[in-house]
């Protein structure tokens, strides 16, 4: 993993040597923090800051092989519907790339002539990032740049892609994180995000029937961690449903949107993007089942933590309610694909 030495005394390392097939995305050079990692000529060392931001890293970490493997799955289909050949070469600008196993990892393996411009604004997650070409055996087509989507100093229409793989719904405003997009692609480039949608208010329903029935139930009741689980989701869908920015907590949100398709689109073509493809991840029959199953495990901290069987009814319904083309526009989680 790369070092990185941001400061003596506040000074960086004056150098400008950028890869050579990064110099046309950089005109302007950048400053070298250390091993690949760079950062734009004004980028300000906040030490509190980068010292907060690294803090909150942890959520955009971790996972090995086979959270790459899926991702890259999820990649892959992306490609496909783009039409996007896999022996193609360019430059790929990545967005908060997070420690790379997400997109990094898989970008590698998927298109392997094309050079991969990672970026976060997380000195840690970047450094680990940059460090996965390693063992990878491609340091020489990974480089690092320290910064925020919307403030990467790329030259326009300098890169052939661009991909967020946890991008938009963290940020507090993604219509700057598409604009971005759309600046630095060239004319023909390809963007794709995997981000949250809306159908997640599907879930929000039925968990909200689970626990207005929970009372009719003493016999089997719904043990209290798991119903403080439902709550604390169906909170957080309705939070992320159309937020309020001039709520104090929004700031304070580290995942602040689920996003409805005709939103997205219609950001996206006043943009200039003229192809725009939605792909959604799960339209399986037990879908609701699955995904409350997941979320319930995932909240209480607890593989055996189980809803009640008439909960299992109640989300059963639901699955039966709406058959997988219904659940592919209702879509929980999905990949934009962008034609520039």
């Amino acid at each position: 993993m790369p070092t990185l030495s941001p400061a003596v005394n506040g000074a960086r390392d004056p150098r400008h040597d950028l890869p050579a097939w990064a110099a046309a995305a950089f005109p302007g050079g950048l400053a070298q923090e250390g091993g690949n990692v760079w950062a734009p000529h004004d980028y300000s060392w906040d030490m509190g800051e980068e010292a907060r931001i690294n803090q909150s890293a942890s959520n955009r970490s971790g996972g090995g092989l086979a959270v790459s493997l899926h991702f890259e799955g999820l990649l892959r289909a992306a490609l496909a519907r783009a039409g996007v050949e896999m022996s193609m070469d360019g430059v790929l600008l990545d967005l908060r790339s997070g420690d790379g196993t997400r997109s990094v990892v898989p970008w590698l393996s998927l298109l392997p002539r094309v050079h991969i411009v990672a970026t976060d604004p997380s000195s840690l997650l970047l450094a680990a990032a940059v460090g996965r070409a390693r063992p990878l055996e491609a340091e020489d087509r990974v480089m690092g740049v320290l910064a925020e989507p919307d403030r990467i100093p790329v030259a326009p229409g300098s890169v052939d892609m661009v991909s967020g793989v946890a991008c938009l719904h963290e940020l507090d405003d993604p219509d700057l994180i598409l604009a971005a997009a759309a600046r630095a692609l060239r004319p023909g480039g390809t963007a794709i995000f995997l981000a949250p949608f809306d159908g997640h208010g599907v879930l929000r329903l039925a968990y909200e029937r689970i626990c207005a029935e929970a009372p009719l139930w003493p016999d089997d009741p719904l043990a209290p961690d798991v119903a403080l689980a439902l709550r604390a989701i169906v909170d957080d869908i309705a939070k992320r449903t159309l937020p309020d920015r001039r709520d104090p907590t929004f700031a304070q949100m580290e995942q602040k949107w689920l996003f409805a398709r005709e939103s997205l689109e219609t950001a996206a073509r006043g943009l200039g993007f003229r192809g725009v493809d939605f792909m959604s991840h799960n339209d399986h029959e037990t879908l609701y089942r699955d995904a409350a199953t997941l979320q319930v495990g995932a909240l209480t901290g607890s593989a055996d933590a189980a809803l009640p069987s008439w909960a299992m009814d109640i989300l059963d319904g639901f699955d039966r309610a709406l058959r997988p083309p219904v659940k592919r526009l209702l879509m929980l989680e999905g990949t934009i694909v962008l034609r520039r």
